[in-house]
């Protein structure tokens, strides 16, 4: 019986040690498939930023990398360390291929390219990253990334309201579990656990610089549709009338105004369910003379979350001139969720009607 067991421990070591060596050969392979897998799942399970399932599946991924962390700060072993590398890599890169999708659906490029393009090096870039997952500075900080990345959509749709106190809260959250898991991995020895922290103050400071200056897309919100139109009218059905240019083709939106003309600017807003949230249409005239967009009006109205295509709303103006316009969506803090641009000519527009649902 005795031998039986020996020759059972030997057999387990060797399968391991064979798996060990299999991993080494082939690690250069299987960094960039976990890689690409985490990118696939997202792809085909993240649908809505507020249903459960979603919310879980970018928790999970939260929870695999804390846990890979702990365990290789925690577990020297060389063969331990080696392999939660790769597994911490695929948590990571489901985490912010997420990211990708929820913030990129809630972005305008034209103020929020800057954060886009921070994720999108966190995601792309994640592959490179492989060395540095062993390194607990480079650990903790990434994953406090990834935590306040979350937790800035979470809690709005947590707590169904969203606004600067909301984001502090996620901030300050962040730094609380980040803080914890340093002081339980690293007991936060004067050499080690003070330099961690003090990466995290810095990305910390980073995100609350990017977020008052506006760059932070608004998530949880997301602009479905935005159009100009000759006129809007609610129809009993609920659905909404709409007259429009036939247009040919262009790279620019035309609006061909008579003297009785008005302008109004369409958009759907996706909420999650039960947020309630203000909206501002900021209108801005270009004025030729000095070279600047000059504020023309600012027409807010209230949406309520949980209608997949969006809660619909308009603003128009009236007694318009010539020249070019823009219109942005904007949160009330300034956070542009999308933005129309177009041009206002004279002349007699062919009209179309159509029946928004």
């Amino acid at each position: 019986m005795k031998t039986y067991f020996i020759n059972k421990k030997q057999k387990l070591s060797e399968n391991i040690s064979s798996a060990k060596n299999w991993v080494e050969k082939n690690e250069r392979y299987l960094s960039p498939l976990f890689f690409i897998s985490g990118f696939i799942l997202d792809n085909l399970t993240l649908t809505r930023i507020d249903m459960l399932f979603d919310n879980l599946v970018l928790f999970g991924y939260l929870s695999i990398a804390t846990f890979c962390i702990i365990l290789m700060n925690l577990v020297k072993k060389e063969g331990a360390v080696k392999y939660l590398p790769l597994i911490s890599q695929f948590a990571f890169g489901g985490l912010f291929s997420g990211y990708v999708i929820f913030y990129t659906k809630s972005a305008s490029l034209t103020s929020s390219w800057i954060f886009l393009l921070i994720l999108y090096a966190l995601f792309l870039g994640n592959e490179k990253f492989k060395k540095y997952y062993k390194k607990s500075d480079f650990q903790v900080t990434i994953l406090f990334v990834a935590i306040f990345s979350f937790l800035i959509f979470f809690l709005p749709v947590l707590l169904k309201q969203m606004g600067w106190q909301i984001f502090i809260l996620s901030g300050l959250a962040s730094l609380l579990i980040i803080y914890l898991l340093i002081l339980f991995i690293l007991d936060f020895s004067i050499n080690r656990g003070k330099k961690e922290f003090r990466n995290i103050l810095i990305v910390y400071l980073i995100f609350n610089f990017l977020y008052f200056t506006n760059i932070i897309p608004p998530v949880p919100l997301s602009l479905k549709n935005l159009e100009i139109y000759h006129s809007v009218e609610k129809s009993p059905s609920g659905n909404y009338v709409v007259q429009r240019e036939l247009n040919t083709w262009s790279l620019f939106n035309k609006f061909t105004k008579t003297p009785n003309s008005s302008i109004y600017i369409y958009s759907s807003i996706f909420a999650p369910t039960d947020l309630n949230t203000e909206i501002v249409h900021v209108w801005k005239k270009y004025d030729e003379n000095i070279g600047k967009w000059i504020v023309r009006d600012k027409i807010k109205y209230q949406i309520k979350g949980g209608r997949a295509e969006g809660y619909r709303g308009y603003s128009l103006i009236s007694n318009i001139t010539t020249g070019k316009w823009k219109v942005s969506v904007e949160t009330k803090g300034g956070q542009v969720l999308g933005v129309i641009k177009f041009k206002v000519i004279e002349g007699e527009p062919e009209l179309i009607t159509e029946e928004i649902k």
